[in-house]
């Protein structure tokens, strides 16, 4: 992983845990795809994306979660719940997007809680 997305995960999980969150996995493979953070927020498993980024010049971040990649995630998501036995627990989706500095540290994190669900995705 280049270094923006350790930086960007850095900063999504240290926001994460400001809001209250615990972080259970980082850098989750299952199902063939991997989710940046797992996180429980009260009762409900919350699967974040991060997307960091030093310009917007090849667009935002969250641009960046494109209907492919929320269908890796889901899909991720799926079988990390199948084998934890967790499928009837409420869960949620967010999509963190990090601005990096010149130097490489996060100047602007935005946190879209429930950025996507798995409405459509078999």
């Amino acid at each position: 992983m280049r270094s923006s997305g350790r930086r960007g995960e850095r900063a999504a999980e240290k926001e994460a845990r400001r809001r209250g969150m615990t972080v259970l996995e980082r850098n989750l493979v299952a199902g063939g795809a991997e989710i940046d953070l797992v996180a429980l927020d009260g009762e409900v498993l919350v699967f974040i994306e991060v997307k960091a980024r030093r310009s917007e010049r090849h667009g935002t971040p969250e641009e960046a979660v494109d209907a492919e990649k929320r269908r890796r995630i889901i899909r991720a998501a799926r079988a990390f719940l199948k084998h934890k036995g967790l499928l009837d627990r409420p869960r949620r989706y967010d999509v963190v997007a990090i601005r990096l500095g010149s130097t490489g540290r996060a100047e602007d994190v935005r946190w879209t809680e429930a950025a996507f669900d798995e409405g459509g995705i078999p």
